[in-house]
This record gives C-alpha cells, sequence and structure tokens, in this order.
C-alpha cells in the first residue's frame, strides 16, 4: 500500500543522523528569538487558551536530578525545564538559561544568562544555582548519568549573570551535555535525589499530577522565551497499551501521542493525520564475554556474519526501520564515513568458517535473553534465533518480563542478548558507553577495550582538527569490526503521531528523538 501524503517519512535525510552543534569552536552564540512560526501566536484562531492533549505511553517515574531515566520521563523534563544549553528545532545545540555563550577558548566557555530569570516556583535562577547545579552533576557519587560527560571540568566560577567553566583539555561534546534534558539549571533544593525534580525554568510548569492517569503542565511566564510560547497548557494522559495510544488519537481524545507503534504507522496515516518518523535509535546484540564461546572474538564475529538484518527489520517493524551493519556515526559529524555502518554483512558461510576457526565446527548451545513486554525486542530476537541456529549456535530463547530482563541484564544471567538503545548524544564518543565494563543490562557483560576507549577520548580533544577525527573513528570502525563489542542489527523509525490541529511540531532527529518534546514550546492548536 503506498504511503499517504500524510506519513512523514525522513526521506532524504532518514539516515542522516543530524544533530551535531551547529556552530564553530571559536564563536559566540547569541540566542534571539528562537520560538516557533511567526503566526504561532493567533494560532488558535478565537484568542481563547490553547491546551494540547498528549498521549505519553508510560506512567513515568518520579524525576530524579540528574538521573536519565528513560524516555517518559525525558519527555516531561524537556518540557519544564531548560539548562545552560539545549536543541532548536532541527536539532542544533543552541544557549538555553544563557543568552550566549563564548567558545573562542575550546577550553573556556564564558556563559551570560539572562538577567533577572526566575524558576517556576517563583525563586530567583542565579549564576550560584547553575555552578551548584553541574557541580553536582558531575560528582559521579551523586548517581548522576552526566558525570561522564562532565569529567573534564576543572572549574566553575560564578559571577553576577556570568558562569565561566574551564576544562582540563578540548572536548568536542561538552555543550551537547550541556543541552540534555536531565542537565537541567534547578534550585539548590533539588540537588539530592529525594526532591522530586519538577521545579524548572523551562516553557511550562507542573501543576497536578494523577499518578496512573496523567499530569497537567501550564505556561510558565516566567521563562525567558515565554513570548513565544503559544500553548496555555498540555494535557499528559498515560497510554502504556500501543494499541490504546493509537485509538485514543484517532477518536480525537489526544492531540498527539508519541511512540508509535510501528505496526500503525500506516492505519494513523491513512485516517489522515501526521505520522512523523524519525530513524533513531538502533537494536543489537550483546555479549556476556566472561566466560565460554563469546569471550572469542571470532566468535562474536561469526554471530556479526550470521544476522539476516533485512528480515529482522521486516518482522521488528514492518520494515519501518533498517538494516544496521556496523556503528552509527552522524552524517554532519567530522568523523562520518559511510563505511563504519558497513563493517559485516550477511554472510552465513563467513559464520561457520569463523566458528570452526574459533574450536566450534559443530556449533554449540546458548542462551539468548530478550523481553516479551515489547515486541519489536521479541521479534528482533526471535529473527537472530532462527539466524544463529542456521551455522549451527542453538539458541534457547529466556524473553521474561522487562523487569526481570533488567535485573538478568545487570547480573549478567545471559550468554547473549538483544537490547534497544540510542546514543545519549549525537557526538559518536557516545559509543564509550560499550566499550568500559560497566556492568549495565543494555551493554556487554565484562566486556571492556581500553584501546577503543582510548581512541574514542581522543576524537574528542581533537577541537580543531577534523581530518584528525576522521581518521580516529577510521581505526575504532576496524577494530570494531575485530572485536565486535555489539553486533548491530537494525534502526527503527520512531515516530510521533498528530492530527492536523498541531501547527509548529516537528520530531527531532537521530538519537535527539526521544527529546523531542524540546519542540512543543514552538507548537501550537487551532
Amino acid at each position: 500500500m503506498p504511503a499517504s501524503p500524510h506519513l512523514r517519512r525522513p526521506g532524504s535525510t532518514s539516515a542522516r543522523w543530524i544533530g551535531a552543534v551547529a556552530f564553530g569552536a571559536a564563536s559566540v552564540l547569541v540566542l534571539a528569538g528562537c520560538g516557533g512560526s511567526g503566526d504561532s501566536g493567533d494560532a488558535g484562531g478565537d484568542g481563547g487558551p490553547q491546551t494540547l492533549t498528549f498521549g505519553l505511553s508510560a506512567d513515568p517515574a518520579t524525576p530524579i536530578t540528574g538521573m536519565q531515566q528513560g524516555g517518559a520521563v525525558n519527555q516531561l523534563l524537556s518540557l519544564v525545564h531548560r539548562g545552560l544549553m539545549t536543541y532548536d528545532e532541527t536539532g542544533a545545540v543552541v544557549p538555553g538559561v544563557a543568552e550566549s555563550v563564548d567558545t573562542s577558548d575550546p577550553t573556556k566557555y564564558v556563559f551570560t544568562l539572562y538577567p533577572d530569570m526566575t524558576f517556576s516556583d517563583d525563586s530567583p535562577l542565579t549564576s550560584e544555582n547553575v555552578k551548584n547545579s553541574l557541580d553536582y552533576y558531575r560528582d559521579p557519587a551523586n548517581g548522576s548519568q552526566l558525570a561522564a560527560g562532565l569529567k573534564d571540568i576543572t572549574d566553575i566560577t560564578a559571577d553576577g549573570d556570568t558562569v565561566t567553566i574551564t576544562l582540563a583539555q578540548p572536548n568536542t561534546a561538552f555543550l551537547q551535555y550541556l543541552a540534555l534534558p536531565f542537565a537541567a539549571i534547578v534550585p539548590d533544593a533539588s540537588l539530592n535525589p529525594d526532591t522530586p525534580n519538577w521545579v524548572g525554568a523551562g516553557p511550562f510548569e507542573m501543576t497536578n499530577l494523577d499518578q496512573g492517569i496523567g499530569l497537567t503542565v501550564e505556561k510558565n511566564d516566567a521563562y525567558y522565551d515565554a513570548a513565544d510560547v503559544a500553548l496555555d497548557s498540555i494535557e499528559v494522559k498515560f497510554y502504556l497499551d500501543g494499541e490504546a495510544r493509537t485509538n485514543a488519537l484517532l477518536s480525537g481524545d489526544v492531540d498527539m501521542i508519541e511512540y508509535v507503534p510501528w505496526e500503525n504507522f500506516q492505519r494513523v496515516s491513512d485516517a489522515g493525520l501526521t505520522v512523523d518518523a524519525q530513524q533513531g535509535p538502533f537494536q543489537y546484540v550483546q555479549f556476556n564475554v566472561t566466560e565460554g564461546p563469546f569471550a572469542d572474538p571470532k566468535v562474536r564475529q561469526a554471530v556479526a556474519y550470521a544476522l539476516n538484518r533485512e528480515n529482522a527489520v521486516t518482522a521488528a517493524f514492518q520494515s519501518n526501520g533498517a538494516p544496521l551493519d556496523g556503528i552509527v556515526i552522524p552524517e554532519d559529524d567530522p568523523a562520518y564515513d559511510p563505511k563504519a555502518a558497513e563493517l559485516w554483512s550477511y554472510d552465513p558461510e563467513k559464520a561457520k568458517d569463523l566458528l570452526a576457526e574459533a574450536g566450534y565446527p559443530d556449533g554449540f548451545s546458548a542462551t539468548l535473553l530478550s523481553t516479551s513486554q515489547y515486541t519489536f525486542l521479541q521479534d528482533n530476537a526471535l529473527s537472530v534465533q532462527e539466524d544463529l541456529r542456521a551455522v549451527g549456535i542453538d539458541v534457547t530463547l529466556d524473553a521474561p518480563d522487562w523487569s526481570t530482563r533488567v535485573s538478568k541484564g545487570n547480573a549478567g544471567e545471559y550468554d547473549i542478548a538483544v537490547s534497544g538503545d540510542a546514543g545519549v548524544i549525537t557526538d559518536p564518543s557516545y559509543l564509550l558507553n560499550w566499550v568500559v565494563d560497566s556492568r549495565n543490562f543494555n551493554v556487554g557483560w565484562g566486556y571492556s577495550n581500553d584501546t577503543l576507549r582510548g581512541l574514542i577520548e581522543d576524537g574528542l580533544r581533537a577541537a580543531d582538527d577534523d581530518a584528525a577525527k576522521k581518521e580516529i573513528y577510521e581505526q575504532i570502525a576496524d577494530i570494531w569490526a575485530e572485536d565486535v563489542p555489539f553486533a548491530s542489527i537494525n534502526t527503527r523509525e520512531q515516530a510521533y503521531a498528530y492530527s492536523d490541529k498541531v501547527k509548529g511540531f516537528e520530531t527531532l532527529p537521530g538519537f535527539l528523538v526521544f527529546y523531542s518534546s524540546l519542540n512543543l514550546a514552538h507548537a501550537s492548536v487551532e
């Protein structure tokens, strides 16, 4: 069936992974009038209050300052918070609560804050708040997910409306970390794990929460760009079931949903609604390398060559995705090389030869951890199971509920596992997560590679040398192909869908897709 005109695919930019920092190192960034379309303030027609109803795919956890708690929480943090930096409508990094930032020295960033700012609870937002927030985030003892990204900070100085941050060495991804939804500047009272992280300096403020049902955010008149925010409020409703979420949109109970089920892309489009999809997250096979066959890189290579990625895209995403034979590097990053995404191919005979070289000519048995809760992960796992059996690896599928899958992953209770994830930032240094022995549920158990880690960190230092960064990532790709920290399967299209009442909203590209609620600050409803 041909796609309707309302099915908004990424088209020629579907795999471009836009979102890198859109400025040079020697510059001063000034944020001025970054709101949505110029006529958005009139979108209400009769001049009455504008309320958008939004279907969220989860009952989100209570937000904890500095913690990365998944997509649902990030959606909400994007509404009520802003950091020193943020992402604009296209996915470029721009100043947030900072009116400007001087980046002329690659190891010193001078931020000038908007004057007389307040948080949504009317307390003042000062340069001391900025310093205290960032000091909290860069301390691993606080459980912050930002500590690794901010580890190069050696000094933060607050002086009036100015904050100066000094780094030990250049870091090309530094400003991207400051733009993350969980890197927000918050009141000092929120700098602990026990205070719900709802008070912020974003375009909206939390006014009501009905646990298990929904919540309400209303326009924050103290927001630095409040004049360009057209929506007066957003009513968020929780729909954990994908069909229920889709039906709520089709019936008009909500104006917009996120996490559109792939099997419903065409159904929603055929109803005359917009499916705004971007290629973003990717799926992969991870390995327990502490003992057994998968400790051998040749066996991991065999898995990488055994995977029929085209079949997996069809089975899991109804072709709303793309095969991935390597690692993702954004096209607009200096490190980009199309060969990095083509490290392996579908070659079962080569997989069998590699198994024989590793001492397993007759194959072996293994357990594959997945989950029954998310159909797309289970469908990917079933495809992997079939592919591996075809080359002699007799795979038994272990598919518990999601919380059990996480617990087993965090304990290393698997031989191989199928996971899905996305880079927390768009700089290719996001790959660090997979080359250090973090004992985390979605990375290889026991895997580490100091050479890869060193090269990725070298790439962060190549602030003014694009050619050097490209050469570094060519080396990384070569090592990745041989050592296989993970064997990639595919990317998937992640979509928002909305009625024609919604104006001025676009899904953010690439890994930024889960931060797309930032663009609700530029949206309106008719």
